[in-house]
């Protein structure tokens, strides 16, 4: 929130408009609304990246899509999910002058730091017209003002023109992004000594050195989000040093030269193929692979076709910076970072997104077509079967080939080689192949079969496997004991642990209309999960799955379901995916793990006193971002490690908070505290059972 009075805004710039700043795009739901959740995660997403502040509704927003009250919505959004802890800034240029002074107060009133104004377009052809609107928008506000110059408001101001925009007395500097050099160093040179200026690219610190001048901020870009990890904030860090005066061509030739080649290339490849507009669909397919939450572009902008995004994505794959264990400051017990089902890089590069919190959504797909409409969907798992062989096959290695080069490669894959033969060695032959063709995971499933043979081929499956990222999944099917000799899937948490597996999925066979839940109870199955996380399996259920089954599954909590036919055009497995019924299962699914639709008595604050402790300490399990089977994991190893020191879990998905609430409640455990922070977190404090491990 601002902390200066209109005479003191460009002291207050100067002391304040440092470093790199972001620019927000406007993520939005698959019916074409406003996404709030999928803007607070991306807030909280870049400010891990040491960005010193951020703006919403420019340009990269969208704002020339947006509704008034949706503009309103987004700057509430914003200024609701910064709360005065990080730098943010407004864009209000509208054609209506009277509608920009509104959004310009209503800022204001809403704790925004800062704004920035355009030419008012349309009808803006001369600087006069120009000066004449800012100054008349500036005076109804106290907020300090950027001026943006740029080419898509229909008119570029000239240097002169600019110098007498930053004589308006909250005019306190410009971004200027003509796309012309000569007017950026034309600028910095005659007023950077008078106002803040800014060029959004990375040429001006070169030229700032050979000219003498100074850029002291980097106002705005997408660079922050697109090039860095929280990990690895290597454009954030290299925005600082230079804006400090240090331009480090070796840092920057080291870690960024290559991936800002790629963003020119299709920065520039987008622009021209829409005559000049922005590369909003771009930016949001490259930052949905960092993890950001994007959604379509609006009209009349197109999204990049299925096969741009899956050459953009296969393009930028190498060049993304590899996640490092954190080195905290107070011991951090971390579970595993994501549900060991998904591709070793992605899981590694810390590049899976928030999603991958929780349950995921796995689409069964038999032919190329039907992959693209469930990645289009926003399937998180997209997996090959062939449902045409007796009960349940693989599919063809040409088409798992396929797939994975055409798929996004932070999307995971999986192969699902079916109801397999009592032949260790040809099971193993099979999981191999799976491992050459990049399968994120291999699903090794036993109908008829003795317990020991099964353990048997998923141990040379296991071996077969070797040091590949491909992840090995045991698979019984609910059903089993209607069949002579069915393997009983109750078996299924011992088979995944003695098999050497990395999780497991519980599937059905039976085509009689009944499902998962009428052959396993609710209860029966969240207590086969809950045993699995606790052993540190990822956990998987299927079988003719509906929505109306969605609460079930919230309650269980598995880290992924498995759904076909809920997703196909007709709700029947044997037609074809359709990625509406993709999107609208997925909305739902995220609907639950949020908490918007409770799905059970809501868990209040527990307390007991002041508690005791006698021990040595206090730990901490950091689970945000990580799936239940990790943080129950590492939660159980503590435990069994040491019974004398709090607890302290840091959690954000819902589910998930009700799964470790469930399991300390289980366990004997006691439950001190909960408190929810701003950033949606919650912080769950634990005093171990005195007793022997339960």
């Amino acid at each position: 929130m601002a902390g200066y009075r209109k005479h003191e805004a460009q002291e207050w710039a100067w002391q304040t408009l440092k470093g790199q700043w972001t620019t927000l795009v406007t993520p939005f739901t698959p019916d074409n609304q406003v996404d709030t959740e999928g803007l607070r995660r991306n807030v909280r997403h870049v400010r891990s990246l040491g960005v010193r502040g951020g703006g919403c509704t420019w340009n990269m927003g969208e704002f020339w899509s947006l509704t008034e009250s949706e503009r309103r919505l987004v700057m509430d959004t914003v200024a609701d999910e910064a709360a005065g802890r990080w730098l943010i800034g407004a864009h209000v240029t509208d054609t209506s002058l009277h509608e920009s002074i509104a959004l310009a107060q209503h800022a204001q009133q809403r704790g925004f730091d800062l704004l920035i104004i355009a030419p008012s377009y349309m009808v803006t052809k001369t600087e006069e017209q120009v000066v004449d609107f800012v100054r008349q928008v500036a005076d109804s506000t106290d907020l300090a003002m950027m001026f943006y110059n740029s080419p898509q408001f229909g008119i570029t101001i000239s240097p002169p023109g600019l110098k007498r925009l930053c004589a308006i007395p909250n005019v306190v500097g410009v971004k200027e992004a003509s796309f012309n050099q000569q007017i950026s160093i034309e600028t910095h040179l005659t007023i950077g000594k008078d106002a803040v200026i800014s060029t959004p690219d990375e040429w001006i610190f070169h030229k700032a050195k050979e000219l003498g001048f100074r850029q002291q901020v980097m106002f705005a870009n997408t660079s922050d989000w697109r090039f860095d990890t929280p990990e690895h904030n290597y454009y954030v860090q290299f925005i600082d040093q230079a804006t400090a005066g240090n331009h480090d061509m070796e840092f920057y030739n080291r870690h960024l030269k290559d991936i800002k080649a790629l963003s020119d290339k299709w920065w520039g490849g987008t622009m021209q193929k829409t005559n000049g507009a922005l590369p909003v669909a771009m930016c949001k397919a490259w930052g949905e692979l960092m993890g950001m939450a994007g959604g379509s572009v609006r009209a009349p902008l197109n999204d990049l076709t299925a096969e741009e995004k899956s050459e953009l994505w296969r393009e930028l794959e190498p060049l993304l910076p590899r996640a490092a264990a954190p080195t905290p400051t107070r011991e951090v017990i971390h579970g595993r970072a994501h549900a060991p089902w998904l591709n070793g890089n992605a899981a590694r590069d810390g590049r899976s997104g928030l999603n991958e919190s929780g349950m995921m959504l796995l689409v069964s797909v038999q032919n190329m077509a039907e992959a693209l409409e469930a990645d289009r969907g926003g399937a998180d798992i997209i997996d090959i079967k062939n449902l045409q062989e007796a009960l349940v096959g693989s599919g063809h290695p040409n088409l798992v080939r396929e797939v994975r080069e055409r798929i996004p490669a932070h999307k995971h894959v999986s192969v699902t080689l079916g109801v397999v033969p009592n032949q260790p060695g040809t099971v193993a032959m099979a999981v191999h192949a799976a491992t050459l063709l990049d399968a994120t995971s291999v699903k090794v499933g036993f109908r008829v079969s003795d317990y020991a043979t099964a353990r048997e081929v998923l141990q040379e499956s296991r071996a077969a496997i070797g040091n590949s990222d491909t992840k090995l999944i045991g698979s019984l099917f609910a059903d089993n004991l209607l069949f002579d000799g069915g393997l009983d899937p109750h078996l299924m948490v011992q088979l995944a642990r003695e098999g050497e597996c990395d999780g497991f999925l519980i599937d059905t066979l039976t085509k009689d209309g009944r499902n998962l839940f009428d052959f396993i109870p609710e209860a029966m199955l969240r207590d086969m999960v809950m045993e699995a996380k606790q052993a540190g399996l990822s956990t998987a259920l299927s079988g003719h799955l509906k929505l109306e089954n969605l609460d079930k599954l919230a309650r269980i909590n598995p880290d992924i379901v498995g759904v076909r036919g809920a997703v196909c055009s007709s709700g029947e497995r044997d037609r074809a995916v359709a990625w509406e019924a993709v999107a609208y299962f997925k909305e739902q699914l995220d609907l639950r793990k949020s908490g918007q639709i409770d799905v059970r008595a809501p868990v209040g604050a527990v307390t007991g006193g002041n508690g005791h402790n006698n021990g040595s300490g206090w730990k901490v399990i950091d689970g945000r971002g990580k799936n239940c089977a990790g943080v129950i994991a590492a939660l159980s190893r503590q435990m069994d490690y040491d019974r004398t020191s709090f607890i302290e879990a840091i959690l954000h998905d819902a589910l998930n908070i009700y799964d470790v609430v469930y399991w300390a409640e289980q366990a004997g455990h006691r439950l001190l505290t909960q408190r929810k922070e701003n950033d949606g977190t919650l912080r769950v404090l634990i005093q171990p059972y005195a007793g022997s491990s339960r």
